[in-house]
């Protein structure tokens, strides 16, 4: 009598139900909550879609949110390597061959990207730049100049300094030679 009591003063009156989760409970919560999902993919495709807007992977969030995980997978891969490999004694060093391979191929890449983008910035403008330009071609030929010039100065000193060779009797066969082979 008591419980009944202590029943419809507690509960009736308010109007509250309370339930255990039960499996069938729970079983009906998430086929409802799986319903929900459906209705609003429903609505997105009708209502949002039909309506001329476009949810692809063009868009400027779906490419920032791509960009976004790339960086964080390669974050996770710098730990994992960091972690795995490293951890166990492994050394990924650059001193390795292909590594230092893949180093230099990076670098004449980027040589050549350089010259690349030199030709068409500042060649296709109108500027020029390497060995055509008059100015560089004047200097070129100041030191071709100068080079001639230190070169007989050099052949004088040295003129100077040293003496003809004596005739030795050597070197009298050698011309009476080579005079006979030039008269046959």
């Amino acid at each position: 009598k008591e419980y009944r009591k202590d029943l419809e003063e507690g509960m009736k009156g308010k109007g509250m139900t309370v339930f255990e989760d039960t499996p069938d409970l729970i079983r009906v919560k998430n086929a409802a909550q799986i319903l929900n999902e459906r209705q609003y993919k429903k609505d997105l495709e009708t209502e949002i879609k039909g309506k001329g807007m476009e949810v692809g992977p063009d868009t400027p969030e779906i490419r920032r949110a791509k960009k976004a995980s790339e960086i964080a997978s390669m974050k996770e891969y710098k730990k994992d390597l960091e972690n795995e490999i490293k951890g166990k004694g492994m050394e990924v060093g650059t001193d390795t061959l292909d590594i230092q391979r893949a180093k230099k191929a990076s670098e004449i890449v980027s040589q050549k990207e350089y010259k690349k983008d030199l030709e068409t910035e500042i060649r296709g403008k109108g500027m020029q730049v390497g060995p055509y330009t008059p100015e560089i071609q004047r200097v070129k030929r100041a030191s071709e100049i100068a080079s001639q010039k230190m070169y007989k100065d050099e052949a004088e000193k040295m003129l100077c300094n040293y003496s003809a060779v004596p005739d030795t009797p050597e070197m009298e066969r050698i011309r009476s030679t080579q005079k006979n082979i030039s008269s046959v």
